[in-house]
């Protein structure tokens, strides 16, 4: 019997398949120049029964690496395997590339690029720490040395999306002033443009040899004999088929599981009535990696919450804007991007509205401003040139919005926001005037898979899994933000490509010594 062809299902429920027989390791044999074309020998126990159904396996690809997840950790830990000439799949469940990365507003918190520093941005990646290492305490987060790293990280990783993969960004010196947003990086037009910057990735990676495949969703980890992954099975969205995918690393990048109602009630509860922006985080990542011993942490941590319109959340970093709930009262800080949806949803106002004026139209986001506005008109108020009129179309007290304007303006005009404490243009708004409508919903989490600094899936006792590595926002320890999630890609697909090259000399190693003796 050939040596690939005894398989039989074990456990498909519990999200793990077990390779038995005589088979010792996933032996991969010579590489198809397209994985997908392998040419697979017949199984030769097809009257096998397997379990609930299931078809026995059957390797319809041969890789080094295996990504599952296309978004931007997905596709960055792709990165160096490739450069090291190793031949590398990214599968994805969606039918198009991207994940949740490239329906985000953009904004890359960044410093020190070779972008920023042309810009005449001085602003150094250690300052830049000090700052962004606040924010994250202030919201919970703890593991910051790992934060620290991805930070650092994600400047190289921005350098090395420009000038190797052709990867555009904004201009700074369209948004930096007076530094303020120094530590920001855009696409090149602007907020949510991120096919300024995935799109090259993709086609870079392309044509470095890596293969894709989507509307395939990851369903079990392929085991061998001696219990360490060396594939993965997954299901066809549009059919029953199944693809087997044999490989020696497996990066899951598959994001968090916001989108879950099931996981968010086991965990999050405090989050289960409010809607979710995406439909993808389904947390199926970390669910195979706990079904294979992998370590669930900080399941219960609560993330953010954003707008139904992501870009929106962003608009008070690039000019001024209001915000304000349905009375017309204002309640959140303008410069925070998850500010007003987590106190909309917390102290229960039901939606509220941002108040912006010809500053914000006309400023270095005009593009988001007219792609938002446009393709959500029966949200938008105005345009009027007061805000009697304003508050007429928003259906509000003209009284209220008056006071709640007046107020602002003073905080604006002392240079300091007395009720909430934003420091981004805090300036007054000039007409004409426009009211967006918006409410809170999820669109994140922080709980995942325990890794270490390198990826590498732990175990509830604390040891590495063998071949298997997790990136992004299906790990516990992620930060969430696109650049750190780059960042933290990246540094995986080192992780794995020095891996196997050790993994390589090793065997080369021991060959040499049996050839000797």
């Amino acid at each position: 019997m050939e040596r690939r062809a005894f398989f039989k299902l074990a456990g498909l429920s519990a999200a793990v398949l077990a390779v038995s027989g005589t088979l010792g390791a996933c032996e991969a044999g010579k590489l198809p120049d397209n994985p997908l074309t392998a040419n697979n020998e017949a199984n030769e126990t097809a009257g096998q029964s397997s379990v609930m159904g299931q078809p026995a396996i059957s390797f319809g690809a041969d890789v080094d690496v295996l990504i599952v997840g296309s978004g931007v950790s997905g596709l960055s830990a792709a990165i160096d395997p490739l450069e090291a000439k190793r031949s590398v799949m990214i599968v994805d469940k969606l039918d198009l590339l991207g994940g949740e990365s490239f329906d985000s507003n953009g904004v890359m918190r960044i410093a020190g690029t070779d972008a920023q520093q042309q810009a005449g941005v001085k602003t150094t990646v250690d300052e830049a720490w000090d700052v962004r290492k606040k924010e994250l305490s202030s919201g919970g987060d703890d593991n910051l040395d790992f934060a620290k790293l991805l930070f650092s990280t994600a400047t190289d990783w921005a350098n090395r999306l420009a000038s190797d993969y052709g990867a555009q960004f904004a201009d700074p010196k369209t948004y930096t002033q007076n530094g303020v947003n120094a530590s920001v990086m855009l696409p090149k037009n602007g907020l949510g443009d991120m096919q300024s910057v995935m799109m090259p990735l993709r086609d870079g990676l392309t044509n470095k040899g890596a293969t894709f495949s989507t509307g395939h969703r990851a369903v079990a980890f392929i085991l061998n004999e001696s219990g360490a992954p060396c594939g993965m099975r997954f299901c066809a969205a549009a059919s029953t088929s199944v693809l087997d995918v044999r490989a020696r690393r497996i990066v899951i990048a598959t994001g968090g599981f916001a989108s879950s109602q099931p996981l968010v009630h086991a965990n999050t509860p405090d989050r289960e009535r409010v809607g979710c922006y995406t439909v993808s985080s389904m947390g199926e990542g970390q669910q195979l990696c706990s079904l294979l011993g992998g370590q669930l942490v900080d399941m219960d941590k609560i993330a953010p919450l954003t707008s139904n319109l992501p870009q929106a959340t962003a608009w008070g970093l690039f000019g001024p804007t209001v915000i304000v709930d349905a009375l017309g009262h204002r309640f959140a800080r303008e410069d925070d991007v998850n500010a007003a949806a987590n106190a909309c949803y917390t102290e229960e106002r039901g939606y509220w509205w941002t108040v912006f004026g010809k500053q914000l139209t006309e400023s270095s986001q005009s593009r988001s401003i007219a792609e938002v506005t446009s393709k959500n008109a029966k949200r938008l108020i105005g345009p009027f040139d007061t805000l009697d009129e304003l508050a007429a179309g928003m259906g509000i007290s003209a009284d209220v919005l008056n006071d709640t304007f007046d107020r602002y303006d003073g905080f604006a005009k002392a240079g300091k926001d007395d009720d909430f404490g934003r420091t981004m243009f805090l300036e007054e708004l000039e007409g004409p005037y426009y009211a967006l409508k918006q409410v809170p919903q999820r669109y994140k989490t922080r709980g995942g898979v325990k890794t270490d600094q390198t990826g590498r899936v732990l175990s509830v006792v604390g040891a590495a899994l063998p071949n298997v590595y997790c990136c992004g926002s299906v790990a516990a320890f992620s930060v969430g933000g696109l650049a750190s999630n780059g960042a933290f890609g990246m540094l995986v697909g080192q992780a794995v490509a020095a891996s196997l090259d050790d993994e390589d000399k090793a065997s080369s190693d021991a060959e040499s010594e049996n050839a000797a003796s």
